[in-house]
C-alpha cells in the first residue's frame, strides 16, 4: 500500500474549483512600503555620488581688519601720561596730538603726534602710567587713500597647508561676535597668500598688538592669506551672508574670527570607485 504524506482533507481542499481563481498574497502592503523606501534611498544615494560634492576645507583664523592695516603711536620720551585726548572708534588725522607726557626734569609736556589717518583702534595705556621712549600710546587703523573702509580678513593657517590654498578659492568667515548656527557665516575669496611663513615683526606690524601675534602664531610661524570679503548692500553689514540677511549689526574691523578656505571639490562616487577618479 502507497504511504500518504499529505492529509486527504487538504487534497481535496487544494483541488477544489472553489480554490482555483484565488489570488496568491505574496507580501502584505507594510512590506511594499518598506521596499518603495529603500529604493528610493537607492536612488537618492545613487544620484548625490554622481552629481553631489564633498568640499575639503583648511581651517584658520585671524582677524578682520582695514586694508591698510594698524600701526602704533608711540610715544618719543619718558615720562608720566597725563593727557590721553582720544577714544576708542575716534577718528585722527596725521598730525594731531593724541597724547601728552610729563618728564621729570622738563616744565614743557611732550605731545605725542599721530603720523597716520585712521581710527583710534585700542587706547594701550592710562593716564597717569609711566612711559618708556618708544612705548606704544595707542594703535590706528589705517584709512587707504580715499577713505576705504571695506574690511579684509587676515587668516594665518599651518605651514603644512598653506602650500594647497589658491588665489580665488572660496572662504567662509565666522567672526567671532556672530553665532554661526543662528546667521551662517561671511562669504568671501582668497585674494593672496605669502609665499614664506609669516614673522613676528611682520605680523606685529600688521596686527599692532603682540597678544595677538603670539595667539595666531601658537603653533608655530604661519602662512598668511589675505581674503576678499564679497559685498552685499542688502545686509546690514554689507557683506554677502550664507543666510539671506546675515546678522543686525555692523562688523568692526578687529574682530577675531575663523576660516574654512575650500581646496578641493569632489563627486562621491570617485571617493569608492577609483575607476571615476
Amino acid at each position: 500500500m502507497k504511504r500518504q504524506i499529505f492529509r486527504q482533507v487538504a487534497l481535496e481542499q487544494l483541488s477544489s474549483p472553489e480554490q482555483l481563481d484565488q489570488l496568491m498574497q505574496v507580501t502584505n502592503p507594510i512590506g511594499w512600503l518598506a521596499l518603495a523606501a529603500l529604493g528610493g534611498l537607492l536612488v537618492t544615494a545613487i544620484l548625490w555620488g554622481i552629481f553631489g560634492s564633498i568640499s575639503t576645507n583648511v581651517a584658520g583664523q585671524g582677524i578682520l581688519i582695514a586694508p591698510g592695516g594698524v600701526n602704533n603711536v608711540v610715544s618719543m620720551v619718558s615720562g608720566q601720561v597725563v593727557d590721553i585726548y582720544f577714544d576708542v572708534g575716534d577718528t585722527v588725522e596725521a598730525g594731531q596730538v593724541v597724547a601728552r607726557v610729563s618728564q621729570a626734569d622738563q616744565t614743557v609736556r611732550a605731545r605725542v603726534v599721530s603720523p597716520y589717518t585712521g581710527h583710534i583702534l585700542e587706547i594701550k595705556i592710562n593716564e597717569g602710567d609711566l612711559v618708556e621712549r618708544g612705548t606704544p600710546i595707542v594703535s590706528v587703523e589705517l584709512l587707504e587713500e580715499g577713505h576705504r573702509q571695506d574690511l579684509d580678513a587676515i587668516i594665518y593657517v599651518a605651514p603644512r597647508e598653506g602650500k594647497k590654498i589658491k588665489p580665488g578659492m572660496e572662504v567662509q568667515i565666522s567672526p567671532s561676535t556672530v553665532k554661526r548656527e543662528e546667521f551662517g557665516f561671511m562669504l568671501g575669496k582668497v585674494a593672496s597668500v605669502s609665499e614664506f611663513p609669516a614673522t613676528y615683526q611682520g605680523m606685529f606690524r600688521l596686527l599692532g598688538s603682540s597678544e595677538l601675534v603670539k595667539a595666531l602664531s601658537a603653533g608655530g610661524a604661519p602662512i598668511e592669506v589675505n581674503v576678499e570679503l564679497t559685498p552685499d548692500q542688502e545686509t546690514a553689514s554689507g557683506y554677502k551672508w550664507s543666510s539671506p540677511q546675515g546678522p543686525p549689526i555692523h562688523i568692526d574691523s578687529g574682530t577675531l574670527c575663523t576660516a574654512g578656505i575650500t581646496v578641493s571639490q569632489q563627486r562621491p562616487l570617485r571617493l569608492v570607485l577609483p575607476l571615476f577618479r
